[in-house]
């Protein structure tokens, strides 16, 4: 497979994930629905699968003909390469979200919701990277794909965020010690 399409699929699986995690985390669409019982499992193997491709991708981008160097790679790209650097960012806040998601019992909610959250803006630095320096991104069928998943991600985000901006929290109880 060649870099771009190992940043292809990356991409895809990655809105995958991202989908399936703001339906998983909405109430709006949770409820009283039974295909979401075994949604858990496919946003885990669908961000994991993502995270290994977008891996494959970003080393694969290190050697010949590509070139990039190591430590490029490492501290966000050369400079007047910002795209290159929001790939590289997006796949460190992807590591970030993955590792906190098996580490979630060992931090506190709140703090695990938050970094969770990051996997929101990481798909935004993954489209952009993908938009602008996509070796494939100049076909019109790859417009296409970039408008349909970024549109129907941002409009699925902006539910799960009215959704958690409008729920009443829980009534908390007290209980005697």
């Amino acid at each position: 497979m060649t870099i771009s399409t190992w940043g292809i699929l990356a991409y895809g699986l990655l809105y995958g994930s991202v989908v399936t995690g703001a339906l998983l985390s909405s109430s709006i669409f949770r409820r009283g629905s039974i295909v979401f019982a075994r949604a858990g499992r496919a946003h885990e193997l669908l961000s994991l699968a993502g995270l290994f491709a977008a891996t494959v991708h970003a080393l694969a981008s290190v050697f010949p003909p590509q070139g990039v160097q190591l430590s490029q790679l490492a501290f966000f790209g050369p400079a007047g390469r910002p795209a290159l650097g929001l790939g590289v960012a997006s796949l460190y806040a992807t590591i970030l979200v993955t590792v906190t998601f098996y580490a979630r019992a060992r931090v506190t909610a709140p703090l695990w919701r938050w970094v969770h959250a990051l996997a929101y803006p990481a798909f935004a630095a993954a489209a952009w990277h993908s938009v602008a320096i996509g070796a494939n991104a100049w076909l019109p069928v790859m417009h296409a794909f970039y408008l349909l998943t970024t549109g129907s991600a941002a409009a699925l985000i902006c539910v799960r965020v009215f959704d958690a901006a409008t729920r009443h929290p829980a009534k908390r109880t007290r209980t005697s010690s």
